[in-house]
């Protein structure tokens, strides 16, 4: 599996950029990395997916490249989404993370806003690295600028995605365009600046940024499956949570869209609530049933994976990394946690 062989290189990567930082304030990152409990011993816990950094080192070696060299690339990635998480907890009220108690909830908020915006700096630190493992410079500079346009892509979708919660008309456009920021962006530029490293041309570089674009829709529709039918033991989420925070996830606005004018009327009552109980929950999930938002949300997903995977077919890659790249758009469309 492609986490096996490359996780703990990515990890090294990341563990040297916070090395000989011993201010707590890193000690926040650890934590939140898994690496340190919250009192700075060390522990090591849920690694995390490692899914974007897998997909820039994959992509490098698809188009003949050296993956060693895309690692101060692929742990900046990784930093970066983490700096995302950190925050995202914040703005979502999550108590916790993957079954620990999250850094805000730990430290309060202004200390994980904090730590959040170190990580951020960390992630830029981090991928100058590239230069001493034999970048070149004007290579590295257009990584930095992938990351950064993705990085302000991020903030865009985090910001739709928290308007919505005020609105109960949000349609599938609207969810399609607030994950082409929040998701999709960073898994993009994860495929090209991996490719771009691989000394791919623009045009195959053009081409992959699409093929992860199209992977991160799949990963977050079926990320909102998972948030409302998902097992709460794979999860690590309580079963329906996204029904109870009434969150405008995929299969509720596909329902919207879809259901019934009573079972509209229905969904739109409950959303409107300030707070729910087992009855809202079970007339949600009565609704989504009938509008068919389960399977027709799974096959969403499924429709872009197979777009991301047409988008690569006519490109000569090395056979064994195109398999791993086809490995991780199936993983993306039927993980279970």
């Amino acid at each position: 599996m492609l986490q096996e062989k490359y996780g703990p290189l990515i990890e090294a990567e990341m563990k040297r950029a916070l090395m000989g930082r011993d201010l707590v304030h890193y000690g926040l990152m650890r934590y939140h990395l898994g690496w340190e409990d919250r009192g700075g011993k060390r522990h090591q816990t849920f690694r995390g997916k490692m899914l974007r950094p897998l997909l820039c080192l994959a992509s490098c070696e698809a188009v003949g490249g050296d993956g060693q060299r895309a690692l101060p690339a692929a742990a900046a990635l990784e930093l970066l989404h983490n700096f995302s998480l950190i925050h995202d907890d914040i703005e979502d009220g999550s108590p916790q993370r993957h079954g620990r108690d999250t850094v805000w909830g730990v430290w309060g908020v202004a200390q994980a806003v904090n730590a959040g915006d170190g990580m951020f700096a960390l992630a830029h630190v981090t991928l100058h690295r590239l230069s001493e493992v034999g970048v070149a410079a004007d290579q590295v500079l257009a990584v930095a600028r992938l990351l950064d346009e993705a990085s302000l892509r991020l903030c865009e979708g985090q910001y739709r995605d928290l308007s919505y919660e005020e609105r109960l008309d949000v349609r599938c456009d609207d969810y399609l365009e607030m994950v082409a920021g929040k998701t999709a962006a960073l898994m993009a530029a994860s495929a090209a600046s991996g490719a771009l490293i691989g000394n791919a041309s623009p045009n195959v570089v053009s081409l992959f940024e699409e093929f992860g674009r199209n992977l991160g829709f799949a990963f977050q529709i079926r990320d909102d499956i998972l948030g409302i039918w998902g097992e709460a033991e794979e999860t690590g989420k309580p079963t329906g949570e996204d029904i109870w925070t009434r969150k405008k996830s995929f299969p509720i606005v596909y329902a919207l869209e879809r259901a019934a004018e009573r079972d509209r009327e229905i969904l739109q009552a409950v959303y409107g609530k300030q707070g729910l109980d087992d009855e809202d929950v079970a007339a949600v999930s009565a609704v989504l049933q009938r509008a068919g938002a389960r399977a027709g949300s799974q096959q969403v997903a499924a429709d872009y994976a197979s777009t991301a995977l047409r988008g690569l077919e006519k490109l000569d890659l090395v056979p064994e990394r195109h398999r791993d790249l086809e490995t991780l758009a199936d993983y993306f469309v039927s993980r279970e946690a």
